[in-house]
């Protein structure tokens, strides 16, 4: 397996433990786990679906630690 990277994004480490699956470590040092969860490619609203298992996240909402990895993916897809 390769060397896992750390990127910091808001102040926030993520680091990407395998495809779709990241560890977020959050401002207050709290560690979450962001997870690709497929797509609505059916969906003429498409939207790429993620889960996170911080509070917020467990309510449903998209939480910072969400929106923190989707930034990086789409930052590497450029």
């Amino acid at each position: 397996m390769g060397e896992m990277t750390t990127t910091k994004i808001n102040g926030m480490a993520i680091t990407e433990i395998n495809d779709g699956q990241y560890r977020v470590e959050s401002n207050s040092g709290n560690t979450y786990t962001v997870k690709y969860c497929g797509s609505g490619d059916g969906d003429p609203e498409y939207c790429a679906l993620w889960e996170c298992d911080c509070p917020a996240g467990q309510y449903g909402r998209t939480c910072k630690h969400v929106k923190a990895v989707t930034a990086l993916v789409d930052e590497d897809d450029d």
